[in-house]
Formats: C-alpha cells, structure tokens, sequence
C-alpha cells in the first residue's frame, strides 16, 4: 500500500515513466495480442523482435516473453456437460486478466474441475488492476475495481462465491478495493463472497461434499510453493489440503518466502540478478533436488514463470493437479 501511494503520488507530480506505463497496461497490449496469437507469438519468439521489444521495454533479455492464447472460455464451458441452476452449488468463476489472455488452459482446467465436481459455473471476466496497483496508477485501478464491484455485488449479495485462480487478483477484492473508499457495504459484501479457489474447496471438502473417493487412487508426490498475497492474506494449508485428497498423494509445502518475481521485478532488467538470488535461496535449490516424477505446485502465475527461469520445470497450479486427477464417470 505503501509503495503503490507514494508512486502515484511521485509519478502525479513528476509524471510517469514509459516503462511504468508499458507494464501498467500490459493487460491491454496482451488483449491486442490475443486477437492475432500466431503472429504475437511468433513475433515474441523471433530473437530480433524479442531483443527489440526487451530493450526499448527495460525488461532483462534472459526472460521469456509470456505467450497469448485465444480460447473462449464461454464456449468452452458450453461444451461441458453441466447440471444448471443447482442453487446449493451455484459458484462464479473470475477469469481475470492472466487466466483470460495468457494462463488460458488453466481456465478450461478450473471449468472442468468445478464441472466434474458437479458445480453449476458462471464466467465473469474482468481485469482486477492488479498490474495498475503494482505501478502506482491508483486512479486507473480505482476505475476497475468500481467496475468489477457494481457488477459482482449482484452475486455476492445471492451469497453465490466468486472463486479466483490467481491471488494477486483475487485478494484485490478483500484487501486493495476496501482501500479506495467505496460503499461500504458493497465492498464488504464482495470481500466476505470472494476466495481464492483453494480456500472453496478445502471448505467443500471440510463439509463433505467432495471426497476422495472422486479421485484416482495413483500415486504422486506433490511440492508446493504458495504465492506471498495467499501467505499473507489467506492460508497455505488450503492447498495442502485439496492436494491431500487424493488418498495416495504424498504433498510437502516448500519453506520458500517469495520466488523472487514479485510481479513486473523480475522482468525488470536491473532486478533481474536480484531476482534470480532471491529464488536461489530455498526455492530453486529445493526444486533441483526433486525428481523428475515430483510434481511442483504453484497458483500464481509469476511463480511459475519464475520456477521454470531458474530451473527448468513445469509448475502446475494445484487446479490443474486435482483436475488431472478428477475421476470421470
């Protein structure tokens, strides 16, 4: 909160540098680049466009661009057979702004898992700000974040939950939208309706509508890391949880603090060492030790960039686990 006011109010003053805007509105640019894919990526993975776009963008030239994708989640989840209006297990789906353009499949992996699971789904598509926060374009965020409360409170007031994918968007809704001096009642409503995905269904498990026994019995060795807004505004042991139903997965938490992305820092070229130190401390060498049959779990999507940065493997978020393992009848 700190660090977000006083660049809003240091860029207001002082004006706000090109960078700064480039990632504040990367949800933007990756919208563009969502409506021609084949060619924004192949232009992303083409050594000269890359440096190019790394160099007049500040970020280090070690990282990888993210790649976009098109999918319709609307679609999709037409496609999937689901039982409506099912009042007891009605849930919303937030597809926010990198499950919508970049961690698409992770989107269809969070339909079929609720779907599986007998959940009735609703998509809600909106972009959290997140990125804006992150840069101290508090106006822009404020805007968003009235947008996503006048038309979410319409569930929340219903007491339908609105589960989301990746922590840093979903925990705006509980703790930097209550910042920006709305109607209280509203923001409170859609705070005490909103959970990350993990807390939902560690809660459906706690009240016995999902067991294990709608899941394999193969065994898995399962190493998490949690994103820091889960560890500092909500609770590792949920997806410890969730990852434990499976009766033969064997799930370890990672004494890791933060991997060392933290969002746009990473990427940025003078954090970049830094970066990569910070995840050298327990996190990479943690993963290093692990075989190649231990899969590593992490929800947030800056995690998993930074996983496969420094050591070369694949992190899943805990959804796509649990979906991977969902028995299908």
């Amino acid at each position: 909160t700190l660090k977000s006011e006083f660049l809003y109010q240091y860029q207001e003053a002082n004006g706000y540098k090109f960078r700064n805007i480039l990632f504040a509105y990367n949800t933007r640019l990756n919208a563009l680049g969502s409506k021609i894919p084949e060619l924004t990526n192949t232009i992303y993975n083409s050594r000269p466009f890359s440096y190019l776009i790394k160099k007049i963008s500040g970020i280090a030239p070690e990282r990888r661009l993210p790649k976009v994708l098109n999918i319709n989640l609307n679609k999709y989840l037409q496609s999937v057979n689901i039982q409506l209006d099912n009042k007891n297990k009605n849930v919303v789906l937030y597809i926010d702004e990198f499950t919508r353009y970049l961690d698409v499949n992770l989107g269809k992996d969070a339909i079929d898992l609720l779907c599986g699971l007998g959940y009735s789904v609703r998509l809600y598509f909106g972009e959290s700000g997140r990125a804006f926060i992150s840069k101290g374009f508090l106006k822009q965020a404020k805007k968003l974040a009235d947008k996503n409360i006048t038309e979410l409170y319409e569930y929340a007031s219903q007491g339908t939950p609105i589960l989301g994918l990746e922590p840093s968007a979903i925990l705006t809704f509980r703790d930097e939208y209550k910042r920006f001096h709305f109607q209280t009642n509203k923001v409170e409503t859609i705070a005490a309706a909103s959970f990350l995905i993990e807390e939902f269904l560690a809660g459906e498990i706690e009240k016995g509508n999902i067991g294990k026994e709608q899941f394999t019995k193969s065994p898995a060795i399962i190493k998490i890391h949690n994103h820091c807004h889960q560890k500092a505004l909500s609770d590792q042991t949920v997806t410890f949880d969730i990852l434990n139903l499976p009766e033969n997965y064997k799930v370890s938490i990672i004494t890791s603090g933060c991997c060392g992305m933290a969002g746009s820092f990473g990427y940025e070229e003078e954090h970049y060492h830094t970066s990569m130190q910070i995840g050298e401390l327990k996190l990479f060498p943690s993963i290093r030790k692990t075989g190649e049959d231990v899969i590593i779990s992490a929800n947030g999507t800056s995690c998993r960039h930074q996983i496969y940065d420094g050591t070369g493997r694949q992190a899943q978020h805990p959804v796509t686990i649990l979906k991977n393992a969902l028995c299908i009848n």
